[in-house]
């Protein structure tokens, strides 16, 4: 009879020698410099300037990471500290390099936000999936230095969302002239061990614009360059004329409008019966 394997046997337990929590994302960055490609390499850089500029150096040192995100349909996500007890990680997916490094550093810029909300005002506002009003301040007073529109939670106001934000709130040919204004789906945030963009024949897209022709999104695109206005909030606009013209004739859309408005929530309003009787 073969003999079984012995079981490997620990001995005594030792304590591991304490570390600084950020010296993988210092060892890290350290092996981009020396081995990484140039967008990685950009992308650490562009963190110490953004960090300098943005967040009066306040941040420490995140690990950013050129890889898939938790979520296949996210650019990018942010964990305050992930299950390796590495605290701030930055993933930004890989297929967006394709579209040149300034959309990089965006999705960056906004990860930051979120390393700011964590890291100085210990606050990720899960309640509103990481893009709440600390957010939206901040976004916005970003916004304001770089030339942006303003965002606004849930896109109240007729706003952008922050969720999209600073892609959204871009000019038209930011990007490239072959990439009309971004807007691409954004990434959700969460505080502990997990976290968390479409593109048409013309380039990145709002998600407003999802199921629209091609011919549509041609008149939509050029009539938000005309106007100079992001194409979802044409969009947007539009589903408030006509959501406003069914509620001047039925009292349940009207309440629920109303309501919509006021919070922003459209999970908890029972109207959409309503509304298709009523359009039908």
């Amino acid at each position: 009879m073969a003999d079984r394997p012995r079981p490997f046997q620990m001995g005594q337990p030792t304590e591991p020698e304490p570390i600084d929590p950020r010296a993988p994302a210092h060892a890290v960055r350290q092996l981009v410099q020396q081995e990484g490609r140039q967008a990685p390499r950009t992308l650490y850089e562009s963190f110490d300037a953004y960090n300098a500029e943005h967040f009066g150096g306040a941040l420490k040192q995140s690990l950013i990471l050129l890889t898939a995100p938790a979520s296949p349909r996210a650019e990018g996500d942010y964990v305050a500290q992930d299950v390796h007890g590495i605290p701030s990680r930055i993933r930004i997916a890989p297929r967006f390099e394709r579209i040149g490094i300034l959309y990089l550093q965006d999705i960056l810029l906004h990860e930051m936000i979120h390393a700011w909300q964590a890291e100085v005002m210990d606050d990720l506002e899960n309640g509103y999936r990481g893009h709440g009003p600390k957010f939206c301040q901040k976004a916005n007073e970003i916004g304001a230095r770089l030339g942006l529109g303003p965002v606004a939670p849930k896109g109240r106001g007729g706003l952008p969302r922050p969720d999209y934000w600073p892609s959204n709130v871009r000019p038209p040919g930011y990007y490239g002239e072959q990439f009309p204004p971004a807007g691409g789906r954004r990434r959700g945030v969460r505080g502990g061990g997990g976290a968390s963009g479409t593109s048409s024949g013309a380039g990145m897209s709002d998600p407003l614009l999802d199921g629209l022709s091609e011919i549509d999104r041609a008149l939509v695109a050029l009539l938000a360059e005309a106007l100079g206005r992001p194409a979802g909030t044409l969009i947007g606009a539009w589903a408030r004329e006509h959501a406003r013209a069914l509620a001047s004739a039925n009292p349940a859309v009207a309440a629920a409008l109303e309501a919509i408005e006021k919070d922003g929530d459209l999970s908890a309003v029972p109207f959409k019966k309503d509304i298709q009787a009523h359009a039908a």
